[in-house]
């Protein structure tokens, strides 16, 4: 679909040389793809949260990923992440009598 998208913005700046107005519905479809693939920035009013969303402590700020955007964010990252190592643990229990 993004294909799609991106191939009608080409086509509508084309034709907004003889028709200025297709310029605005390119301007339109372009605005539309950026808050479609913004990355699930935060907005102000999304989290319900207020200030102070943002995970505190520098547990969150790994290497191997983003700081999560609100506190909610953080929660269930580090839900999944607590479900990935219990069963990891169940999975890979430790060898007897080694290190």
């Amino acid at each position: 679909m993004t294909v799609l998208v991106v191939a009608l913005i080409v086509v509508l700046i084309a034709l907004g040389f003889s028709q200025p107005v297709l310029w605005l519905a390119a301007a339109a479809l372009v605005w539309f793809l950026v808050r479609r693939f913004d990355g699930g920035q935060a907005r102000p009013g999304s989290s319900g949260s207020g200030a102070g969303a943002t995970a505190p402590g520098p547990s969150a700020a790994k290497p191997g990923g983003a700081l999560p955007s609100s506190y909610r964010d953080y929660r269930i990252r580090r839900d999944r992440q607590e479900r990935w190592d219990r069963r990891y643990r169940r999975t890979h229990p430790k060898a007897k009598g080694g290190k």
